[in-house]
């Protein structure tokens, strides 16, 4: 039997719990211990999974061969920095720091110590994305539309850094061409950043990219249609469906094929690819340029956005409704 996997995972709020779930359930993996500066939280969660609590993440050093970073944004730099330097496999959540200069930093510790690095675009990892990435093949004009319900969490951050960077990864990943231009407006509603987003990217190859993402939507949408010569891909993640669809010939209707995807958990195989990669040294599907990447096109798209400020009454009852 091949040697355990140690994994500590820093960070158990909404998404950091769940990943230390998955990987208390792997038997390739050992989770020795979680982190969160909620100490009843921690050890609540520590107690249920059968693992350790940590207050600090400092702790760890010298006890596990990766690390799985959930905490804030703000967090990011530091706390992969100080794993990565002592050869620790790191995967980080998105986006990977609040800067450029920080995620490069990453990026070279990762090269020139032979770490590995693996930013969290979860996205990337949904089963229809994988098929529908097999039949892309070069965008005339992207469709993307990521909606939510209202909520209290990511407050900290505008609806460019807590949903819209999956599109944006996901266009770097299909469209192979610079970008000429990009128009931009954001509407704070309730919190102190842009809580709904619409944006127009023009790439140099003449594709053309529409997205929207809201924090303020009546219903919860995660969408991207791609058009080609042709073609329209079509993918839903949450229902996790492709379909392809034909423009009509001699006067005959639409065709539409239904693309055959096996459904699974995102999150179980991004993490399962994390901790093959860290166990076979192999190069993670995502990696810290990627993510440097797609942090330099959100910093460009927020750069770029006239944001329309919020009323205060209407803020006010949109807090109370994340309050429910």
């Amino acid at each position: 039997m091949s040697k355990k996997i140690k994994v500590a995972v820093i960070g158990i709020g909404n998404m950091g719990r769940h990943h230390a779930r998955i990987y208390s359930e792997m038997e390739n993996v050992d989770l020795v211990g979680i982190v969160d500066a909620n100490g009843d939280l921690g050890r609540f969660v520590a107690k249920k999974l059968q693992t350790d609590y940590y207050a600090d993440y400092k702790e760890l050093f010298g006890k596990v061969d990766a690390v799985n970073i959930a905490v804030p944004t703000q967090f990011h730099h530091q706390i992969s920095k100080d794993f990565m330097i002592r050869d620790v496999h790191t995967l980080v959540e998105k986006p990977i720091t609040v800067d450029l200069n920080q995620a490069k930093e990453l990026v070279e510790i990762a090269n020139k110590r032979s770490v590995i690095l693996e930013v969290g675009h979860l996205e990337r990892f949904n089963p229809a994305m994988m098929e529908f990435r097999k039949l892309v093949n070069k965008p005339l004009f992207i469709e993307a539309q990521r909606l939510s319900f209202p909520t209290n969490r990511n407050l900290d951050v505008g609806i460019i850094w807590d949903l819209m960077i999956h599109d944006l990864d996901i266009l770097i990943n299909i469209v192979k061409s610079d970008i000429e231009d990009i128009q931009a407006t954001g509407i704070s509603v309730y919190s102190s950043f842009e809580d709904l987003a619409i944006v127009r990217i023009t790439f140099k190859n003449g594709c053309v990219a529409n997205l929207i993402s809201s924090r303020v939507s009546g219903e919860k949408l995660r969408q991207i249609k791609v058009i080609e010569k042709g073609k329209t891909l079509q993918l839903d993640f949450m229902n996790q469906s492709v379909t392809l669809m034909k423009p009509p010939m001699d006067g005959k209707p639409n065709t539409f094929e239904h693309i055959y995807v096996e459904k699974d958990e995102p999150l179980r195989l991004e993490l399962s690819h994390f901790i093959d990669c860290v166990a076979n040294h192999k190069t993670p599907l995502v990696t810290g340029e990627d993510g440097k990447r797609a942090l330099e096109l959100a910093m460009r798209v927020v750069s770029s956005m006239k944001v329309l400020k919020r009323n205060e009454a209407l803020a006010e009852e949109y807090l109370a409704m994340t309050k429910g």
